[in-house]
């Protein structure tokens, strides 16, 4: 059966997140009917990780074991399911990959955007896709604050918890690498871009609230450095930003597998 690395995006608005949950309603799940309609079977895929609902998505990354009366060139695959798709969902390639490749184990690191619309008034084109902060808040804080999080740091405070975690929690849990943490404004926009060697649940959006509580100075760039240098075990980010402004931009793999367009 050949592996097939996929890459989509969607918009999250219509969905309960990334993960099939009963009823449907989720990306997984309707990327499952496109290939089941396709291959005539049920079928499973596995992406690089979840995303909540709400959340968006250019660069999701999953791959899927295909029939072997399934071997079409790998430029076909997203016109196959494009058409069984909704058109909230694309997918936007396809390659195939060595079978040790794994869409989430093999993944080195991803990258988010975040975007904050200062607009006094949100574009109805914004809606669901930028988070409305019209009132006085400062950019250059906002770059500072975010700043902050670059290097290796214990996110223990930036961390929400879906009760499936290991028990006892592992020392090194919450420790996550960021290599990437940028601010950029673009007219009424706002972008905060993270790229790390992985990311806790609801990480980046705790992490976009607190920068820009600092921002509008509810907190100090002080307080926010010590919640990521030295947390306590009970600390927690002062806000966590909505999903409307969140989108997984790219899955990082350490080794590019060369695959083979033509099988």
């Amino acid at each position: 059966m050949p592996r097939i690395r996929f890459t989509t995006a969607y918009d999250g608005r219509p969905y309960l997140g990334w993960q099939s949950q009963p009823g449907g309603r989720t990306v997984q799940d309707a990327l499952e009917r496109a290939f089941s309609a396709l291959f005539g079977s049920a079928v499973r895929i596995h992406g690089s990780g979840r995303t909540d609902a709400g959340v968006h998505a250019l660069g999701q990354v999953f791959h899927v074991d295909a029939p072997d009366t399934h071997r079409i060139p790998a430029d076909k695959w997203p016109t196959a399911l494009n058409t069984r798709l909704p058109r909230t969902i694309r997918i936007t390639q396809a390659e195939y990959v060595p079978p040790g490749f794994h869409a989430r184990f093999s993944a080195a690191g991803k990258t988010y955007r975040y975007c904050i619309s200062r607009a006094p008034v949100l574009s109805p084109f914004d809606a669901g896709l930028a988070w409305h902060r019209p009132l006085a808040w400062s950019t250059d804080i906002l770059e500072q604050a975010v700043r902050l999080f670059l290097g290796t740091h214990d996110f223990t405070a930036f961390a929400a918890l879906r009760g499936n975690e290991p028990r006892p929690i592992p020392a090194d849990y919450f420790l996550r690498t960021i290599t990437q943490a940028q601010v950029v404004q673009e007219g009424e926009h706002v972008f905060i871009t993270l790229t790390g060697t992985g990311f806790l649940y609801k990480m980046v959006r705790l992490m976009a609230g607190a920068a820009h509580e600092a921002a509008r100075g509810k907190i100090t760039l002080d307080e926010l450095a010590r919640l990521i240098n030295y947390p306590r075990p009970d600390d927690k980010s002062p806000f966590c930003a909505p999903p409307d402004g969140l989108t997984l931009m790219q899955v990082h793999y350490a080794e590019e597998a060369p695959g083979n367009k033509q099988e």
